[in-house]
């Protein structure tokens, strides 16, 4: 009986083989069976070579937290690409697959793949692309504070790399231009997720003077055609992708945010009258894809604005606002020469709604339920351009009936919108829903319906679409709401005492719903 418990015990303190085969001699003993320790002669050719090493740029804890949160590539990238270790491999990945899609707003994401992706071959392109991935990694939900730390501090070293190479090409007097404007969205991306909407929009702003200066010094007229087959020709100036980006860019907001006092500031809209304004797109009977659709819908808002509009500069901080003179102003920015020409966008607005349809209606289906995010985006803007062809509405009757239901079906969808799973609450490159809220809330009289707009607002934070914020926009709308109930009070004790209210009568202009 000892004698087997002491065999039991050998057995759980696993027995120290000695270098016999097929079974040594000590298992022989105690009658157990095994192959004894492997000679290193018979295994020597079965090793793998050793991994090769990488050099490492940041920490080896900044290293593994970068390769321990990425997801495995799906494809692996162009062989000519060429990475300095592994974390850098792994955030390009994470650009061309989750990044890429959210910057683009639930639109096609052909600008940042493949124009963007193709454009890293230069290193100081690369580097920004890899450092934005990171940033926006570094935003994510659910991170422990040590790892979005090291997603930052890997963002901000690629960054400072890229920012010095790009003053190197400047200095050597490399400009390529397709370098410079790929280069100048990624930084507004990267000071946009940072929060510094001022950085953000001062290279955009010099790329599109640069732009501007190249097509109106051609030798000849540049006209680009939106309805032919996507690419750009080897003889375009600039590819077209890029010119649609700056495009959408190029509006009353971006001249708001960058020049405070400067009078008169430069006029907007300078890319579509220049570019697009004699190629007039007719309505087809309906559309193929969403980004056929939303061609045509920008083809009609930009000829809402037939001449390049200057934005002229609000009064200092010190003086008093002309708040009637604001609503004018906002009113001329949205709507200038629509009294001239409205009939036409009338028409072609509503050739719109019924070619789009189709597409709006299979978007709200389990089939077509991965569109519903970009068609609803895209419907809401259109309802928004209804408002602003019809003359801002709420001016008569029938215009506060039109303009009401517009409104209204805009809190609606939206309200769905936001709560979709594919609906991105971080910071988006595309224009989506923001702005057609801000309407909303400036020109619409309907207090329930501001503030059905303002939940829509909070629900939606912290979601940024390039220079406008839903915090700040959210914001402004209940300072909008609080004064219009502190007047509505007064008014109702005695209306001379409304100048005596504290908030009463408060009005927030556009430059106060971008935080300028």
């Amino acid at each position: 009986m000892f004698l087997r418990a002491q065999w039991l015990g050998e057995q759980k303190r696993h027995i120290k083989c000695d270098e016999s085969k097929p079974s040594c001699l000590r298992c022989s003993n105690f009658g157990r069976v095994c192959e004894g320790y492997p000679n290193e002669e018979d295994n020597s050719s079965q090793r793998e070579p050793p991994a090769p090493t990488t050099r490492k740029i940041l920490s080896k804890a900044v290293q593994e937290c970068a390769l321990s949160s990425q997801t495995s590539c799906t494809e692996p990238p162009p062989a000519w690409l060429l990475f300095q270790d592994e974390a850098d491999y792994h955030y390009f990945c994470l650009f061309r697959d989750k990044t890429s899609i959210e910057l683009s707003a639930g639109f096609e994401s052909t600008l940042w793949n493949p124009l963007v992706l193709q454009a890293c071959d230069n290193s100081s392109i690369l580097q920004l692309t890899i450092a934005t991935a990171a940033l926006s990694k570094a935003q994510e939900d659910g991170l422990w504070e040590m790892e979005r730390s090291m997603h930052n501090q890997y963002a901000l070293q690629q960054y400072g790399k890229a920012l010095k190479g790009i003053q190197a090409m400047v200095s050597n007097g490399q400009k390529p231009m397709r370098i410079a404007l790929i280069a100048a969205l990624l930084i507004f991306c990267f000071e946009s997720l940072l929060g510094d909407t001022g950085r953000a929009i001062t290279p955009i702003q010099s790329s599109l003077d640069l732009i501007f200066k190249r097509l109106s010094t051609m030798s000849r007229p540049y006209r680009n055609s939106r309805t032919k087959p996507r690419g750009s020709p080897a003889s375009a100036p600039i590819d077209e992708e890029l010119l649609w980006a700056f495009m959408r860019l190029d509006g009353p907001p971006l001249v708001l945010l960058s020049n405070r006092h400067q009078a008169p500031s430069p006029p907007t809209n300078r890319i579509f009258t220049l570019a697009f304004h004699e190629d007039e797109l007719y309505i087809p009977c309906g559309f193929a894809t969403i980004s056929e659709a939303r061609l045509y819908l920008e083809d009609i808002k930009w000829r809402a604005l037939p001449k390049p509009q200057t934005v002229i500069p609000e009064p200092d901080e010190g003086s008093p606002p002309n708040l009637q003179k604001m609503r004018s102003e906002l009113k001329n920015w949205w709507s200038s020469s629509v009294t001239t020409s409205s009939s036409c966008l009338n028409s072609q607005i509503a050739q719109w709604h019924r070619a789009f349809e189709p597409l709006l209606e299979y978007s709200m289906t389990t089939a077509g339920e991965s569109t519903f995010v970009a068609a609803a985006t895209l419907y809401i803007q259109a309802l928004s351009n209804d408002m602003v062809i019809s003359g801002s509405g709420f001016n008569t009757v029938r215009q506060d009936m039109n303009s009401y239901v517009c409104a209204n079906t805009i809190v609606t969808l939206s309200r769905r919108l936001v709560k979709h799973p594919r609906f991105v609450l971080g910071f988006v490159f595309d224009i989506g829903i923001i702005p057609a809220l801000v309407i909303i809330l400036m020109l619409c009289p309907d207090r329930d319906l501001k503030r059905a707009t303002n939940a829509v607002l909070r629900d939606m934070m912290p979601r940024r679409e390039g220079v406008w914020d839903s915090r700040i926009v959210a914001e402004a709308g209940e300072k909008l709401l609080a004064g219009e109930e502190e007047a509505l009070k007064y008014d109702m004790i005695d209306p001379r005492w409304r100048s005596e209210s504290p908030n009463g009568g408060y009005k927030p202009t556009l430059r106060q719903f971008l935080g300028a």
